[in-house]
């Protein structure tokens, strides 16, 4: 392997250098294997100092085909450093060929620990490059065959199992493997629901609760957390909301979903910080938000709107008032929808709670002035209460036309299906 990667790099500032230089390497020792360590931080370098500078198909293929046996030999030492060069070359949006290849995928899968030999080994520094490595090989075979994207890992390496195994003890997990896998686990469940064998179906479900019980654990160690382990936390939290979500829709399971209502409930419980990083100018956390809407999804998505009563309501709506302040710039912002649909459910499950909610944000008729009442389309301040922002969005010209060309509402499942980017 070490040979065949040697016939590729060399430490040139240039892949077109690294290229001219392809037949000229002499067989691997410890001094070629110094080289080719040299070349590949020259390498990396390069490519994170021109932010992933685009190279032609051809230059990057020889490159990635060079790279792979290298990752998958620890022994030379050099494993993490190809993993991350892999990983490099993987948002170029070139060599896809190679990045779709089933083989790769498997390889990437062993080298972040997705197989019994790789559960041993830990969170090694190979391990979190190659886990980077493969989402992004996930998202650019999903790009070629859609969905089924994952199920190699599924079918070959039983990477359900494995990840709900570390997710099941997050105590005992490095957070930066919650994160990493919690991405991996969203592209397996878009997977179409495992046929009956291999006990992949029990490993599915169990990956679903584990899963949704990862977003109340992510509430509770909210609390007091720090400002580097708060934003890891909430990615962790979006993207376990975002894989539960896919869950409950393709298992269809009640007490799941009653389940879900809980840990959304804790999640909606914590209260925002003013000083979080990507605060908002007005010191709204708007990380938490983002959080909480993803979360929030989850009761959007169970059967019926099971365990819709465990919610506060006043939490649920609190949601709102950015998002209806912003509906003028962004008319098709859809995230609107998880918390108007999340009220409706808690009113239509709990009358005295549906009770509270029409006295709270309606508390008595309003005479806005003129024969016509108040001008729903007159722009509302930021101190204007909720049940005027509601009003607005309901009688709006913007919103009776968009009823006229029949632009809504929309299915849930166009509403709410997320996509995890390219690291």
């Amino acid at each position: 392997p070490i040979g065949r990667a040697a016939r590729a790099l060399l430490p040139f500032p240039s892949m077109d250098a690294l290229l001219a230089a392809v037949s000229e390497q002499p067989a691997a020792d410890i001094v070629q294997v110094n080289r080719i360590g040299a070349a590949l931080s020259t390498f990396i370098a390069q490519q994170q100092t021109d932010g992933g500078r685009q190279h032609p198909a051809t230059q990057v293929q020889v490159v990635v085909r060079a790279l792979i046996p290298l990752m998958q030999d620890e022994a030379s030492g050099l494993a993490s450093d190809a993993a991350l060069a892999l990983r490099l070359l993987s948002r170029t949006g070139t060599a896809t060929e190679d990045f779709c290849d089933e083989s790769f995928l498997l390889s990437a899968g062993r080298a972040a620990g997705l197989s019994e030999l790789g559960l041993a080994s830990g969170w090694s520094h190979l391990a979190r490059e190659a886990s980077i490595l493969l989402n992004n090989i996930l998202v650019i075979r999903g790009n070629a065959f859609g969905v089924g994207a994952a199920l190699p890992l599924r079918s070959e390496l039983r990477a359900e199992e494995h990840i709900a195994a570390a997710l099941s003890t997050p105590d005992a997990v490095p957070l930066g493997q919650l994160v990493a896998w919690s991405r991996i686990a969203f592209r397996l469940t878009l997977l179409p629901p495992a046929a009956d064998q291999g006990g992949a179906v029990g490993a599915s479900a169990r990956l679903a609760r584990v899963l949704l019980r990862l977003v109340g654990w992510v509430a509770k160690e909210l609390h007091g957390a720090e400002r580097a382990a708060r934003t890891q936390l909430l990615c962790l939290c979006e993207n376990a909301a975002r894989s539960g979500f896919n869950c409950l829709r393709s298992l269809g399971d009640a007490a799941l979903a009653a389940s879900a209502a809980e840990q959304v409930a804790a999640m909606l419980a914590v209260e925002p910080v003013a000083d979080a990083p990507s605060a908002t100018p007005a010191g709204e956390d708007a990380p938490l938000r983002e959080a909480q809407l993803a979360a929030l999804q989850l009761v959007v998505a169970a059967p019926g709107g099971g365990g819709a009563t465990c919610l506060p309501w006043r939490a649920v709506v609190s949601l709102l008032p950015p998002l209806l302040r912003g509906v003028s710039e962004r008319p098709g912002d859809r995230r609107l929808l998880v918390p108007l649909l999340a009220a409706q459910r808690v009113a239509e499950a709990d009358k005295a709670a549906a009770a509270e909610m029409r006295e709270a944000l309606f508390p008595e008729a309003e005479d806005g002035g003129g024969v016509m009442g108040r001008d729903p389309n007159a722009p509302l301040g930021e101190s204007a209460p909720l049940g005027a922002l509601l009003v607005q969005q309901l009688c709006s010209s913007d919103t009776i036309v968009k009823r006229a060309r029949g632009d809504g509402p929309v299915s849930a499942k166009s509403a709410f299906l997320h996509t995890v980017p390219v690291l």
